[in-house]
């Protein structure tokens, strides 16, 4: 019990004042004592409320509130929908013994519309917190969470939250809890083991990032009670019950499901799963939170209370322990018991690295995001900056920092704009008679001098009572030291550095540092310095970054790149009701723009311009940051659009790529060249590993250096770098694999790889399926062969293609193109070409592959969403016929509890039909359901997008009609819209058709 006591004792403490500036930044001066910590989660888990627990550490927020000011999510549409929008960054100072360590914590949004802003977050921390709701189970969110972190190689803490439901709520016995546990912990390594299964640059046992009690990885909690334990807690409080252990002992028993305590030697002894008996991780653990609750909460029995009070070594009793309402007496007990703040803040701690301690493969993820450099001088870069990230050695490294996103929040939150303290004036009347008789000689304050301010079309203020909004960099310093007055290099995203840079590069700025801030809450607090491995605000970089960008002392520098994990996907067209307010708009959207970093703005040929969002809530936010903070005037939004995609499919189960019924002749009579090209749908296995490895598959594209140590008939790509060696080793053993596993027409064609598109999310392939031309993209071309000369120009051609397709102009997915005959007849060529030539080659080249795509099947994909709806039986009729009505269908109804008669049921519904569908939903079944949408994928609509209903087809029943005319629908909306040609019937001259008999 001496480690429980301990905790107890931290307990009394840690509920203390705020830290001011100068702790904050003593504590923070030493690296090994500060932790950077994000929450991840799916929507409605419980990371908000457990971000408050964390918050009342430092008297943020008041300990019997904690859980429900949700004190972060400070927006007012965040309060009123319950949900996380924006991620929000606190720093806590927390007490172990003697040392104080600083923890960095970020809360994230858990809605799908947000990932981009969770992708921002996790870029700048070692460690994150995967909380998951037990009744619920891992959701699809919360295997995107997990995703995200093993991406960015961040450590995880798995925190099982809301075991109270599982008691209170749905009276699941303990057995039934103890499978509950056991299937959120399998479920989230089950998702680990897929990713670590697919990752080429994982060298280690996929056990390593597993969670498991017996790590010390796993909490198990109830936020909204605010308690939560570890295994190893478990064992330090309850060893003395058991004969014959120690807490270490114990512990390596504890989740070894075939021990037990023998009821009558009072000993841990083996056997439990022969004899069928209850656990040591349920008699130790889950026996006693189940008597709390059952007690006094489900049979409302309180004069076992001082019995409870005793068994849990509880000493110290509150009011609140004996309070009437039952729910604020267990709370107050569990928090005294276990309090969650101090044993998630301890796993941290314990868990979690310090920033010194920064993993290999994180430094390699941020400097090497989406690309992989062949270059010494790169080479000894990336040395620098490894040796400033680990803070290695005794010198003074160069400061590098990531601004990982910009946010606004309003001046009266910066420390420097608080208003001061006036001190009271004497009551003595004497006194204020002698005051009130003096000469007022001094000057009025220049705070009530009018600034001159900008005005919409309606003559209004666009600032009047209102302090404004500055913009402000959330950043990371990896190396170094960042401090007031500092002038630093800016480092765009595409900046490479090189021998003699021109400082007037445009992807180089140099600046000043005005601002730094510490993140305190809600408040900004202004400091002259920040020290290495913290995360903190920075000032004044509002018209330098857009959205993320590197700062470094040093131009010897790689940039810490963006990663783009989602792509938006609505767009609606917005403008303002008064023309004139056209300036002010553009501006608007230039700053929204910089908040967020997923939305885009694009401006149309007609001069609309296009917010481009993830979803419906994203698109509520946006709207609502223009109207309430950049702009005061009415602006109209159309309709939701969405961007399609253009594929084929093939019926055969057989393609012979010769067949010249589907093959197109490509002949540039400049050159004489003649090429014959075939197109095929790519099969799901190989799109999915190009995808899933298409940073590397570009970069050997991209790579022009011959190894001439090769055998000279291969022209074998060489790379300097031996990490980028063993990467494209192992890529073409398992690219090798995968073909074989695939379909016959696929096996052979591993090597033969001519291109792949340029467009991470749209994948398309060109093979070269010549027989006397050596071409791939793992050879360079071989100079000596004359076509080598258009080499580029059959690329340039499949890209044109690939950007524009020829249904309705959209982008090309999941298409193989195979070059069958690539020939250069010199004697056919005209003698002197035009100064065109070559840009008619590419440009015939890009017409054949696209001839050769409508020669098959063409087919439009269109953007899905999917959700999951926890229903009872009286209502899943109402959720069935809203989700066919809008084009949807049930993928899945999975019974969730058979006494409560409740399903998830997980539908999918086509993204253009999303408008409205979840306020149909509430409105339907009166607020029992509440759909959260998400982006799943592009699903094909089966149906030929040319078919026009008045015509009578011998194969008509073979038709998808409903499927068919919808495509066409589609089709011509996208064409319209961009102003093109539509063959459809419109009637010139028209009259009243007059009937032959007429009434008298």
């Amino acid at each position: 019990m001496q480690l429980f006591n301990t905790l107890k004792f931290e307990t009394k403490t840690m509920y203390s004042m705020r830290p001011n500036t100068e702790e904050s930044k003593c504590c923070g001066s030493n690296s090994n004592y500060i932790r950077n910590v994000c929450i991840l989660a799916h929507v409605d888990h419980g990371k908000t409320t457990i971000a408050d627990s964390l918050l009342a550490i430092n008297g943020i927020v008041s300990k019997r509130l904690a859980g429900q000011i949700r004190y972060l999510d400070d927006r007012l549409d965040e309060q009123q929908r319950g949900i996380t929008m924006k991620s929000s960054a606190v720093s806590l100072c927390f007490p172990v013994s003697d040392q104080k360590y600083i923890i960095n914590l970020v809360d994230t949004p858990g809605h799908i519309d947000f990932s981009t802003e969770v992708a921002a977050t996790v870029r700048i921390c070692d460690g994150a917190l995967i909380v998951v709701d037990v009744v619920e189970g891992v959701c699809v969110q919360t295997k995107d969470a997990i995703k995200q972190a093993y991406d960015e190689q961040v450590k995880m803490i798995l925190v099982i939250n809301k075991i109270d439901r599982l008691i209170v709520e749905l009276r699941k016995t303990v057995d039934e809890i103890f499978k509950n546990i056991l299937r959120v912990i399998e479920d989230c390594n089950v998702t680990i083991a897929e990713l670590c299964r697919y990752d080429l640059e994982n060298e280690e046992d996929e056990e390593e990032y597993f969670f498991s009690p017996e790590k010390d990885n796993v909490v198990f909690a109830s936020a909204i009670d605010g308690w939560g334990v570890t295994t190893r807690l478990i064992c330090s409080m309850f060893h003395h019950i058991v004969a014959d252990e120690t807490a270490d002992s114990l512990f390596e028993k504890i989740w070894n499901f075939d021990y037990y305590v023998d009821s009558s030697t009072k000993k841990v002894v083996s056997g439990c799963i022969e004899k069928k008996k209850e656990n040591l991780f349920i008699q130790l653990f889950l026996k006693a939170i189940y008597y709390v609750y059952f007690t006094l909460i489900i049979r409302m029995d309180r004069e076992k209370l001082e019995i409870i009070l005793q068994k849990l070594k509880i000493k110290n009793t509150t009011n609140e322990m004996r309070h009437n309402d039952s729910r604020v007496q267990v709370k107050a007990i569990l928090q005294a018991w276990s309090p969650l703040a101090s044993v998630i803040l301890n796993q941290c701690i314990n868990v979690v690295p310090s920033p010194d301690n920064i993993n290999s493969r994180k430094i390699r993820r941020l400097t090497f995001c989406n690309r992989y450099f062949e270059s010494d001088t790169v080479n000894s870069c990336c040395e620098v900056m490894t040796n400033g990230m680990k803070n290695l050695g005794n010198i003074d490294h160069p400061s590098i920092a990531y601004v990982s996103k910009m946010f606004f929040v309003n001046k009266k939150n910066l420390s420097q704009n608080k208003p001061k303290i006036v001190t009271p004036r004497c009551r003595n009347i004497e006194q204020k008679k002698v005051e009130e008789q003096k000469p007022q000689t001094e000057p009025k304050s220049e705070d009530h001098k009018k600034e001159p301010t900008t005005h919409n079309s309606n003559g209004e203020s666009l600032h009047q009572d209102d302090p404004g909004n500055v913009a402000i960099g959330l950043c990371r310093i990896f190396s170094g030291n960042l401090s007031v007055g500092q002038e630093i290099y800016f480092l765009n995203n595409s900046y490479i550095p090189f021998n003699n840079l021109i400082l007037d590069n445009e992807d180089v700025k140099k600046i000043t540092i005005k601002e730094l801030y510490l993140l305190l809450g809600r408040e900004l607090i202004l400091t002259d310095s920040i020290s290495f491995g913290n995360i903190c605000g920075i000032g004044g970089l509002e018209d330098i970054i857009i959205r993320s960008g590197t700062l470094s002392s040093t131009l010897d520098c790689l940039p810490l790149t963006e990663y783009a994990y989602m792509e938006p996907i609505v767009r609606n067209t917005i403008q303002p009701v008064n023309p004139k307010d056209f300036p002010v708009l553009h501006q608007a959207l230039k700053q929204l723009t910089q908040s967020d970093s997923c939305v885009q703005v694009l401006m149309q040929e007609t001069g609309e311009h296009v917010l481009v969002t993830a979803g419906d809530v994203h698109l509520a936010k946006c709207l609502e940051d223009l109207r309430n903070k950049f702009i005061k005037f009415e602006i109209n939004v159309s309709k939701p659009m969405v961007s399609l995609r253009e594929t084929i499919i093939n019926t055969d189960k057989r393609i012979d790529l010769k067949d010249p019924s589907g093959c197109i002749e490509i002949y540039a009579p400049e050159f004489g060249l003649q090429a014959q090209v075939k197109a095929v749908p790519v099969c799901d296995k190989v799109s999915n590993f190009i995808k899933l490895n298409y940073d590397i598959f570009r970069t050997i594209e991209e790579h022009k250096q011959e190894n001439f140590l090769a055998p000279s008939d291969t022209k074998q790509k060489m790379f300097q770098n031996e990490y980028t060696r063993h990467l494209v080793s192992k890529l073409n053993e398992q690219l090798a694999n995968v073909f074989k596993n695939s379909s016959e027409l696929w096996r052979d064609f591993s090597d033969r790889i001519w291109s792949v598109s340029k467009t991470k999310n749209s994948i398309n392939l060109l093979f070269n399926n010549t027989d006397d031309y050596k071409r791939n993209i793992f050879n360079v071309v071989d100079q000596k062969d004359e076509r080598s000369n258009f080499d580029h120009c059959f690329v340039n051609g499949f890209e044109m293609c690939c950007r524009a397709g020829p249904i309705c102009e959209e982008p090309l997915v999941n298409c193989a193109f195979f070059v069958n005959k690539y020939i250069l007849d010199s004697e056919n060529s005209l003698s002197e070409p035009g100064v065109h030539a070559v840009a008619n080659v590419t440009l015939a080249i890009k017409n054949g592959l696209r001839e050769a795509f409508e020669k098959q099947q063409q087919r439009l994909m269109e953007p899905i969403f999917i959700t999951d709806i926890q229903v009872n039986t009286f209502i899943l009729g109402k959720v069935y016929s809203v989700i066919s009505k809008r084009q949807g269908k049930v993928l899945q109804a999975i019974g969730m509890d058979d006494k409560e008669k409740t399903f998830m049921v997980t539908a999918q519904i086509p993204v253009i039909e999303s408008d409205g569908f979840a306020n149909e939903i509430r409105k339907t079944t009166s607020g029992q359901a509440n759909p959260n949408l998400r982006f799943s994928h592009y699903e094909i609509i089966d149906g030929d997008p040319y078919y026009e209903e008045a015509v009578v087809e011998d194969d008509e029943d073979q038709v998808n009609i409903e499927s068919a005319i919808r495509a066409n629908k589609l089709m011509k909306e996208v064409r319209k819209r961009k102003g093109l040609l539509i063959d459809e019937q419109v009637v010139i001259h028209a009259e009243k058709q007059r009937t032959l008999n007429k009434k008298k």
